[in-house]
């Protein structure tokens, strides 16, 4: 016997979720209708985009976990980290907060705005502590996100069109070698910096990551594409929009995860022996040691984005000084630091280089705007305007 509540329930069900499904549709440059979790570009040389759907997270990690990638890191390297652990309690002790329940302390400390840095932990004793405080965070903007990072050929289409700059013309030569004289390299516009890393190929691969920018040319990158498409829409994202990105919906460490493989993303397993007295680093066979090519690995998260795991470390456009503000929108992580152009930005994601720790979603580093490197690169984000 049917239920005339059940089905009026359903009814009602199946109109709500129409609507909400209609109130996430999109429309490209190109006119193209596109939902979450969509895959599209908006001109031939512009970055592959996936749509993400509207929801909120816990952004950064708990004092337990800042605390078990800092361990991590001493047992990688073959350190005792008894004394490690005491310097921690002690310097939350120093600062009036239990040892042994630091995370509401940490979290009133750092609210006071009274922070000393060389009494912070984060600083002192544990960097991993950067992390915290874990808060909820809403995405109220709709955005695409970069499929991958911004890869080499896409840098030089932006370069050809006169849009970014060619290379670090001011660098003294025994700090790169260029293109031309790099056996495995094939001159084209992006000779910038060409790193003479081991085992190299994949660095100048066409779909490899593009590093070596600094914040401010990502920013140039970003301009050109505006200028592509005839709209204000494309930008270097917030670390929120950047972890909510990576966390693809998860609370695990990892996307993955509570570990990552070498399968799912290029980071570096390694450790330190002794060896007739000496300490020695011993690479995993299976750590690639270099960038490898965006479509390389099963690296991809559930909502399609690749490599946000290690490879190429990415720019955020936040500021990444200190602990977490605690905002509670993405709205308001990119209204916070727009007068603000020479900060330190967040860098997320780890890299091929850096151990697994390293490539948690919860992790940031603030690196200078000005900074550029062979292990940082970025991805971009594009806003979003609903269907009129």
């Amino acid at each position: 016997m049917y239920n005339p509540l059940a089905i009026l329930g359903l009814v009602f069900f199946l109109i709500v979720g129409d609507v909400a499904s209609a109130e996430e549709v999109y429309v490209t440059a190109n006119g193209e209708r596109v939902n979450a979790l969509d895959v599209f570009q908006d001109c031939d040389v512009c970055p592959d985009l996936i749509v993400l759907p509207l929801g909120e997270f816990q952004m950064g990690s708990t004092v337990r976990e800042a605390n078990a990638a800092r361990l991590s890191s001493y047992l990688t390297t073959n350190r005792d980290p008894t004394d490690y652990e005491l310097k921690l309690r002690q310097s939350f002790s120093n600062l009036g907060i239990d040892p042994d329940r630091p995370e509401e302390g940490l979290r009133r400390y750092y609210a006071g705005g009274d922070v000393v840095q060389q009494d912070d932990p984060q600083y002192s004793v544990n960097p991993f502590l950067h992390e915290v405080p874990p808060h909820q965070v809403t995405i109220d903007l709709p955005i695409a996100m970069g499929r991958n990072e911004v890869t080499r050929e896409e840098w030089t289409a932006c370069v050809e069109d006169g849009g970014c700059e060619m290379g670090q013309k001011d660098l003294p030569r025994s700090s790169y070698s260029s293109c031309n004289s790099a056996f495995d390299c094939v001159s084209n516009p992006d000779t910038r910096v060409r790193f003479r890393l081991p085992n190299g190929p994949h660095a100048t691969h066409p779909r490899s990551p593009m590093t070596g920018m600094t914040y401010y040319e990502m920013n140039d990158y970003t301009s050109w594409l505006n200028k592509k498409v005839g709209a204000n829409v494309y930008r270097v994202p917030t670390e929120a929009e950047w972890e909510y990105a990576a966390r693809a919906g998860t609370t695990t460490r990892y996307a993955q995860g509570d570990s990552l493989t070498l399968e799912q993303a290029n980071f570096s397993v390694y450790r330190i022996e002794v060896v007739d007295g000496e300490r020695v680093w011993k690479h995993d066979f299976g750590s690639a040691r270099e960038l490898l090519s965006v479509d390389n690995l099963d690296a991809a998260n559930d909502w399609g984005l690749r490599h946000m795991s290690g490879n190429a470390g990415e720019f955020s456009s936040s500021c990444g000084e200190g602990p977490h503000r605690g905002l509670k929108t993405s709205s308001q992580y990119l209204a916070v630091d727009a007068d603000r152009p020479d900060c330190k930005r967040s860098v997320k994601g780890g890299g091929y280089a850096g151990i697994a720790e390293l490539a948690r979603p919860a992790r940031r580093v603030a690196i200078s705007s000005n900074h550029w490197s062979p292990w940082t690169g970025f991805r971009v984000v594009r806003d979003l305007t609903l269907e009129q």
